[in-house]
């Protein structure tokens, strides 16, 4: 597929998760999602499959007690790391949010940028620029687009 048909895809789901409500550990659209749901739920869509956790429960503060927890997830999925100068649709990139530990993720739309879960405000469409691009850490490729 090439960038335009994968740009279709990717403005249709949008919309089909624009109403999501944020729920802590949420892996349905019906009862809500959380960042790592979103990202499950919108990667199936293309026929990629995240785990819904690491084979331990996530509760709220897990951050607290294992800061590294989601790179390692991350990083253990083995696709190639990508930098903020060659991101693409559909690159999932990850943000420091508090202290400096990676609790974030995204997924692009474009190179500029990208789509997540807010826990206060639901569904967003955020730009790479001063707040997140200072909090922008990496990003993983799932798929390679044509031009």
């Amino acid at each position: 597929m090439v960038v335009k048909d994968y740009q279709e895809k990717i403005n249709k789901l949008i919309k089909k998760f624009e109403n999501a409500k944020f729920v802590h550990n949420g892996r349905s659209l019906e009862e809500g999602i959380d960042c790592l749901g979103f990202l499950i739920l919108f990667y199936k869509e293309f026929g990629i499959n995240i785990p819904s956790d690491d084979g331990k429960p996530i509760d709220k503060y897990w951050f607290k007690e294992d800061p590294e927890r989601y790179i390692r997830a991350i990083k253990s999925l083995g696709k190639k790391e990508v930098s903020f100068d060659e991101l693409q649709p559909l690159d999932m990139a990850y943000f420091v949010v508090t202290k400096n530990i990676i609790t974030h993720t995204g997924i692009m739309i474009d190179n500029k940028r990208f789509v997540h879960m807010s826990p206060k405000r639901g569904l967003l469409i955020s730009k790479l620029k001063r707040h997140w691009k200072r909090r922008f850490r990496g990003a993983i490729r799932f798929v390679e687009l044509d031009k």
